[in-house]
């Protein structure tokens, strides 16, 4: 695995061969599983509405609970969020489980496209193209 720094300010790129970003698959797709249900509960205590009226102590109570519950999953789904980042994917739709790596072919960027589910990495596609424009990995060395 390469990297490359410009500045300060940017994040560094990690490069993967294919065979260097399917052994991460494991371990990346136990930690998307997790941050996939933490999004899932966020998005439900999210749409818990509860009136509050100033002499309901006890609504007072669950409303101070659910806040506490939802910043603490928030606080993990976003430490979720950065392991997978530092395992060196990058999410592209957390609701199907969509995870680039960058990579290198002949020359230029691409990304390696994994799909939660998917036993090996089976597609890539050009950095300006989306999921639409996947290709076969077939069409790469495998020694990228």
């Amino acid at each position: 695995m390469t990297s490359s720094k410009s500045t300060k300010q940017e994040l560094i790129k990690k490069y993967f061969t294919i065979d260097e970003a399917e052994e991460l698959l494991p371990r990346l797709e136990r930690v998307l599983r997790r941050t996939i249900k933490l999004n899932k509960a966020l998005d439900l205590l999210s749409s818990i509405e509860i009136e509050v009226y100033d002499d309901d102590y006890d609504n007072l109570k669950r409303i101070t609970k659910l806040n506490k519950q939802f910043h603490k999953l928030s606080h993990e789904f976003y430490a979720s969020i950065e392991k997978i980042e530092d395992i060196g994917g990058i999410i592209k739709d957390l609701e199907t489980g969509i995870i680039d790596f960058y990579s290198k072919f002949e020359g230029r960027e691409i990304f390696l496209c994994w799909k939660l589910g998917e036993r090996k990495i089976r597609f890539w596609h050009e950095v300006d193209s989306g999921y639409e424009g996947r290709k076969p990995i077939l069409d790469l060395n495998r020694k990228i």
